[in-house]
């Protein structure tokens, strides 16, 4: 009887953080993929850091059990991979929109807008007195 015990828990430990490392491993796979969406790439980073959270514990498990853990290595891959690229798309879109700012304030400072400002104000007094005729 205690051959089939021992037996019994062998198979429970090599389930050890089976069902952690396969979410790990959908999160990495959806936050890589998201990531390569352009402008909503940088919402990777929410199910990407949830992989990785998960993948290290399935990790921890699966070295205490003794058993493979290639689930969660490969789960942490795939969310550091996803974390990186939304990471990356969030500092191009980040310095992207503060050189627009600067760059539309050195338009403003240097009155490059006055003509066309000036080509605003003709064309709303000739709409003016067009709709008074």
């Amino acid at each position: 009887m205690e051959e089939n015990t021992n037996t019994t828990n062998n198979s429970a430990n090599s389930s050890a953080g089976k069902g952690l490392g396969i979410a790990g491993l959908v999160l990495g796979i959806v936050a890589a993929i998201i990531a390569f969406i352009p402008c909503l790439g940088t919402f990777a980073l929410i199910p990407g850091i949830i992989g990785i959270v998960l993948s290290a514990i399935s990790m921890m498990q699966a070295n205490k059990a003794g058993v493979s853990k290639g689930m969660a290595t490969a789960g942490l891959i795939c969310s550091i991979v996803g974390c990186c690229l939304a990471g990356y798309q969030f500092y191009v879109l980040k310095t992207a929109g503060e050189k627009m700012k600067e760059g539309l304030e050195e338009i403003n400072k240097s009155g490059a807008l006055d003509s066309l400002n000036k080509a605003m104000e003709q064309l709303n007094n000739i709409i003016d007195t067009s709709k008074s005729q």
